[in-house]
């Protein structure tokens, strides 16, 4: 059973998504070490840890939905009119 509203510039969002979720996740880490404090350390803890969470999330279903064919006969530069 295909989904035929998944195409291959949907995957490409996921996974920039998923990278802007990564790097997101890496600055809280990265100011949590930089700026040691309380408060930012447990905003970097439970932020990060849900944006890089999310990342992981949405990149294997990126990968899941690539490997199933969705968006396989779509032309990534092609117009509708």
């Amino acid at each position: 059973m295909k989904i035929p509203h998944i195409t291959k510039i949907t995957i490409r969002r996921l996974v920039l998504i998923s990278t802007i979720t990564t790097l997101a996740s890496l600055l809280l880490m990265v100011a949590s070490i930089v700026f040691p404090g309380p408060f930012l350390l447990v905003v970097a803890m439970s932020v990060g840890q849900l944006f890089g969470t999310l990342s992981i999330i949405l990149y294997l279903l990126a990968i899941a939905f690539d490997l199933q064919g969705y968006g396989e006969h779509d032309e990534v530069g092609a117009r509708e009119e």
